[in-house]
């Protein structure tokens, strides 16, 4: 199993991200308690939840100190200069990918993270305006994460099994 703490901190030492702790999955089941949480290992376990993202190391260790097996949030847009385009699986994302390099051109190469559902976050620097997050507004199956926004980020545990 990941040390999600290191993980976390991870993100804030090499790529100079702020994190947030999320809720996890554990035995099949959201740490949250709820046994019909609809958001399984994929809410916050802070108040604030991405509003209290930091990168902050001492804020950081603390957090995983007291939920060792949370998940981890990255914010997504301007708060660390990334845009995230969502490929879920279930719901035809990579046709819908398909659609848009068909109509668009190729993307340019970037960095990704298949995700738990067996999809992908592929990672864009940030234009310095502001970009919007949608459901399937661009094409069936394909979310865009950005300002006001997260992703879960690896090695976070997912309902699936998956990490």
């Amino acid at each position: 199993m990941m040390d999600m703490g290191q993980s976390a901190m991870g993100y804030v030492s090499k790529l100079g991200f702020s994190v947030f702790p999320l809720h996890s999955v554990y035995r099949g089941a959201c740490t949250c308690g709820n046994p019909n949480c609809e958001r399984q290992g994929k809410h916050p376990r802070t108040k604030n939840g991405l509003k209290d993202a930091s990168r902050d190391p001492a804020a950081v260790r603390g957090w995983w100190d007291r939920w060792p097996g949370a998940n981890i949030g990255i914010p997504t847009g301007r708060e660390n200069g990334i845009v995230v385009i969502d490929v879920d699986a279930a719901k035809d994302g990579e046709e819908g990918l398909e659609l848009l390099i068909d109509q668009y051109g190729e993307l340019p190469k970037t960095w990704e993270q298949l995700t738990g559902g067996g999809g992908r976050h592929l990672v864009f620097a940030c234009p310095d305006k502001e970009i919007r997050n949608s459901a399937s507004s661009l094409a069936p199956g394909v979310d865009v994460r950005g300002d006001g926004g997260y992703i879960v980020a690896a090695p976070s545990s997912h309902v699936s099994g998956r990490e």
